[in-house]
Parts: C-alpha cells; sequence; structure tokens
C-alpha cells in the first residue's frame, strides 16, 4: 500500500530513484543492496527528507549535526558531508537529480519521492523498453587520420539504420557530433539530450583488420546494458553495421514486424569498397564546403561506379548536386537536371528508401516548383522514417515557403526535438519564425542559437534580417557584416546586406553592394534573386521586377521564398509580381 505525504513518516521507507532509506534504522540501500553511509551525511539526507522540496538552511543543519557547545569548522564540516552525501548519491551540485544548493540560503531536495509500508522490487531498466537513444561519435583510433570517415560514417549508418525503428526517437548527427573526440558522463550527456540510452564506441584499424568496440549505456545510473568486441576485416565493416543494428534493436526490446526485420537487415549493396566510398561521400558531404562538396562527388560516383545498383549512392549523389545548386557553386540549370536524374535512378532502384524520397521531394520544389508533388514525396519519406531529420527541415521549409506557417513551425520544431543542439536546425527555426514575420520570436531564437556557437554564419545572417524588419537598421548591418568576414563575398549575404543598407536610407552603400555582385557575376554565378532584394530595398520595382523575370528563366533557388519572403513587399502591389508568382505556382 502506497501513499504520498508531504514529510517521511517514521514507520515508512522513502524511495528516490533507485535508493531506499528506512529513517528508522537509518539503512540505505541501492537496488536492493545495503550502501554504506556516515552518520553525518545521513543526519542531512534525514533532514531534507523531512521537508521534501522545502529549502533547509545551513544553521538548521547545524544544529542537527552538531550541539550548541561542540567546537568545530563548521562551514567545512558541513560541505564535507555533503560532498560525502552527494558521491553515495551519484549527485553532482551543478546538475543536481537530489540534493539541490540555493547559494546563501540553504539547500532544497528536489527528487520526485515515494513512501512505502515495505519494500518492493525496483525494476531493472534493462527490463524496460528504451524509447530514445543517442549514437554518439565512434571514435576513430586508427593511427591515420584519413581513417577518420571510419568512425563517422558507421556512426551516421548507424543513426539512419536505427531512425527506422518504431517508437524509436534517435538523436541526429549534428547533435551528437559536438561530443566527438571527447570524454563524455554518460549521465550527463543523457540529461543534456533527454534520452534513456546512449550508443557508443571506437574504430580501429590496421591494415585490412579492423576492430569496433560497442557498448549501449542507460543514462538514468549510467550501467552498461551491452557490451561487445568484433573483430572483423574491413571488407566486413558493411556487415558490421547490420549486426551492431540487429543486436541494440534486441536489447532495447523493440518490438519488430517481420517487414520491419528484413528492412533492418537489408543490404543496399552487397560491395564493400562501394560502401566505403559511400561512407566517404556522405563524411565529404557533411562538411558543406565547396570542396568538401566536390570530394562528395566523387566518392558517390565511385561507389556507383563499383555498384551501380546501389541507391543510397544516387540518393547521395542528388543530394550532394542539390545542396551545390543551392549554395550557388553552379547555376541551377546546370546542376540541378544532374541532381534529377540521380534521385530517379535511386528510386528506380528501390523505391523503399525514405532518402531517395526527401531528396525527391527537395528537388520538386526548389526546381521543378510541383509542389503537390513535393509533398507527397515528403510525406512518404516520412512514412518511411519518421526519425529522418532532413525530411522534417525540408518540409518545414516547404510549408513554410507556402505560407502555411503554424504547420511549417511545428515541422521544424519536430526536426529541433530530434536534433536539439544543431545550429543548422537552431538557424531554421529562427528563418521559420522569420518568414511567418515574428520577428521578437525569431530574434530569441537567433540569440539562443549564438549562445551555442557565436559566430555561426548562417544565425548571423537571420539576426541580420529580423532587426531589419524590426526597424534596427545599425544592428542588422552589424550582424550581416561579421556573418561575410567569416565567409568572404557570399552573394546571398552580400544582397542582404544591399537590402539592409537600402532599408536604413544609405543607398550609396547599397549601390556599392549591387557593383560588388555584378564584379562576382562575371566569374561566378549570382542568384538574380540577390539582385531582386537589393533594387526592392531601393525602391527599383522595375529593375527588381527584370531581376525576378531572369531568376524564373534560370530557375533560382531562391525564388522558392517570394510568395513569403518580406524584402519583396514592396513589390506585392505590382501585376508583374502577382504573374510572377503564378509562373512558379505560388499565386493565390
Amino acid at each position: 500500500m502506497n501513499d504520498t505525504p508531504k514529510s517521511a513518516g517514521a514507520s515508512k521507507v522513502i524511495r528516490f530513484g533507485t535508493f531506499e532509506l528506512d529513517p528508522r534504522t537509518g539503512e540505505l540501500r541501492k537496488r536492493g543492496l545495503r550502501v554504506k553511509l556516515q552518520d553525518k551525511p545521513l543526519q542531512i539526507l534525514l533532514g531534507l527528507l523531512e521537508k521534501p522540496g522545502e529549502i533547509v538552511t545551513r544553521e538548521t543543519l547545524r544544529k542537527r549535526l552538531w550541539s550548541a557547545d561542540t567546537f568545530v569548522d563548521f562551514d567545512r564540516g558541513l560541505n564535507t558531508s555533503l560532498n560525502k552525501l552527494r558521491r553515495t548519491l551519484g549527485d553532482t551540485a551543478e546538475n543536481p537529480r537530489f540534493v539541490e544548493t540555493l547559494s546563501r540560503r540553504g539547500y532544497r531536495f528536489i527528487g520526485p519521492l515515494e513512501f512505502v509500508r515495505e519494500t518492493v522490487p525496483i525494476h531493472n531498466p534493462a527490463e524496460e523498453m528504451v524509447q530514445s537513444l543517442a549514437v554518439l561519435p565512434f571514435q576513430n583510433l586508427a593511427p591515420s587520420p584519413e581513417m577518420e570517415f571510419l568512425g563517422d560514417g558507421l556512426t551516421e549508418s548507424l543513426i539512419s539504420s536505427l531512425s527506422r525503428l518504431p517508437n524509436l526517437g534517435v538523436i541526429a548527427r549534428s547533435t551528437i557530433s559536438r561530443y566527438k573526440g571527447i570524454s563524455i558522463d554518460p549521465q550527463a550527456v543523457g540529461r543534456e539530450l533527454g534520452v534513456q540510452a546512449l550508443l557508443m564506441g571506437s574504430v580501429n584499424q590496421r591494415g585490412e583488420a579492423l576492430r569496433v568496440l560497442a557498448e549501449l549505456v542507460e543514462t538514468q545510473h549510467g550501467w552498461v546494458l551491452w557490451s561487445e568486441q568484433y573483430h572483423r576485416d574491413l571488407a566486413d565493416l558493411l556487415g558490421l553495421e547490420e549486426e551492431i543494428s540487429q543486436a541494440i534493436s534486441g536489447k532495447l526490446r523493440v518490438r519488430l514486424s517481420q517487414e520491419q526485420k528484413v528492412h533492418l537487415a537489408k543490404h543496399f549493396t552487397e560491395n564493400s569498397k562501394a560502401y566505403t566510398d559511400y561512407l566517404k561521400g556522405r563524411y565529404f558531404w557533411n562538411q558543406m564546403s565547396q570542396a568538401g562538396l566536390e570530394k562528395s562527388v566523387t566518392c558517390f560516383q565511385s561507389a556507383i561506379a563499383k555498384d551501380p545498383g546501389y541507391a543510397l549512392a544516387y540518393a547521395g549523389l542528388s543530394d550532394a548536386y542539390t545542396l551545390i545548386g543551392f549554395i550557388g557553386m553552379m547555376g541551377p540549370r546546370e546542376v540541378m537536371p544532374e541532381a534529377e536524374r540521380a534521385v530517379a535512378k535511386a528510386l528506380e532502384i528501390d523505391d523503399q528508401l525514405a532518402e531517395a524520397h526527401a531528396s525527391s521531394a527537395a528537388l520538386r520544389k526548389l526546381h521543378a516548383w510541383d509542389w503537390a508533388g513535393a509533398e507527397a514525396e515528403y510525406h512518404r519519406a516520412l512514412e518511411l522514417n519518421p526519425n529522418y531529420i532532413y525530411a522534417h527541415h525540408g518540409y518545414a521549409d516547404f510549408l513554410s515557403a507556402l505560407g502555411r506557417f503554424e504547420e511549417a513551425l511545428a515541422e521544424i520544431h519536430r526536426a529541433q526535438q530530434l536534433d536539439p543542439l544543431s545550429l543548422t536546425i537552431g538557424n531554421e527555426v529562427a528563418w521559420n519564425w522569420y518568414m511567418a514575420r515574428e520577428y521578437r520570436r525569431a530574434l530569441e531564437q537567433c540569440r539562443a542559437t549564438l549562445e551555442i556557437h557565436a559566430d555561426f554564419p548562417p544565425i548571423l545572417h537571420t539576426l541580420g534580417l529580423t532587426y531589419a524588419q524590426m526597424g534596427r537598421f545599425r544592428d542588422a548591418i552589424d550582424a550581416l557584416q561579421k556573418g561575410i568576414d567569416k565567409v568572404g563575398n557570399n552573394p546571398v549575404a552580400l544582397a542582404s546586406l544591399g537590402h539592409a543598407f537600402a532599408m536604413a536610407g544609405e543607398r550609396q552603400e547599397a549601390q556599392r553592394i549591387l557593383t560588388n555582385l555584378m564584379t562576382i557575376a562575371k566569374s561566378a554565378y549570382v542568384p538574380s534573386y540577390c539582385f531582386a532584394v537589393i533594387y526592392s530595398g531601393l525602391g527599383e520595382n522595375d529593375l527588381a521586377m527584370e531581376s525576378l523575370d531572369r531568376a524564373c528563366t534560370d530557375r533560382d533557388v531562391w525564388l522558392v521564398w517570394s510568395k513569403v519572403d518580406p524584402r519583396l513587399d514592396g513589390l506585392r502591389s505590382d501585376t508583374r509580381f502577382e504573374n510572377l508568382l503564378k509562373r512558379i505556382g505560388l499565386a493565390g
């Protein structure tokens, strides 16, 4: 029989976490095993438990621990006893689960309590279903830094595989990347990410020999639920990822249908060298730099040459071409057809591939302006893999571009749940608030993301745009200029700065940036949308419409934002602008 009175009754056992305390005997047990606790730490614990949730002052504890005529270094003695109590409970002052310190006021017991008349066995978390997991970066122990892709590639493959398991939330790659190469406390990381378990390990290669250590750790107490060491040839790397995924699904007690078991065990290629090339391709693609994207294309093409039936490699190649077009390394008419051919081949080989459907959706949105087809493809991708972060991210931008802001914000916040520490997702949340014209909310998100990385160029860009719409033009110019200082003369960033100057009435500075963009355009691709943004800020509507018309001819990817972009508001009453939206399929 259980009840929950405010304070501990003398006849009841007090349970908190995996601990049980019998106040009558002073006996503390953890998971049924007796734990040694000295008298003064015990008295502190009893004093706190008598008033759970309430502040107990240091003076109250002093009177409980020492009589008035006892000479003692009170502060030192109390601090020593508190530290011993925390060590016994596995607690810390910085991230307390049980004993909270309130500066200059005292202490408070903050853990949930249960009072029982008799001891009831505590459940073993290994026997409970885990519903949230993070795959931390596998440490590369190979002597050559060129093999860094092995640990990163295996990590990403496991994330991709495990994220397909039903009723399991798996944290995305960009959030866990911050833990690469550092020593971690599983309990602290679990609290930070809000997950019940961590999968972590290391990869070591010597010649053709491969050694992988993997372990599954529950985060409430830091217990190892499963650990295994694998010795394989490098050629067996492909089968190793499958073996680990199946072992983890069993330990997590995930109930799989026969179809799901088949999908988890599925090999996308039987060629180990093609698989290695694919891992390298994703490794370089994740760098999101011009040099990295060029290398990723080469690696994906190499994987396809080794296995022409490798659907994942075609999807990766499509993603690389799409990103090349999006960041302006090549013009859309030149690169997007290559991306379309690659994703069409991926879907021809395997129509059950979430990555390929998400890639197809992005191309239908950015290049084909097939809005209904894009939405259907996003739905299909998320049906196949509800945890696929790039599908949530892309679908949120799709909804925002159509003006469906409430749905867009719900989708990007779902992405943020899967990738809580991602700078990119943090920026996308701010971007969606900006496009919804919720500028204060956008500003709050910008500041929150900047607390993680104070010099992240995309969030500085979104911050500058937000300030400009709030009329804080000097703040806007400063933020945009700081971002440009980090990345160089990126046309998109320059256009936003030019627009901010124009809105601030500094027409000469806006014209200077226009001249700069025209110079860049002589030797590299510059989206015509960039010119339209500055001309719109200057009130040069004819020149802005001419630029948008060229953007239509070029299939400029930035046109997807033309329906909602606040920077084009000066053009919205122009019938030519309405006709432009009709051409794109965004009118109405």
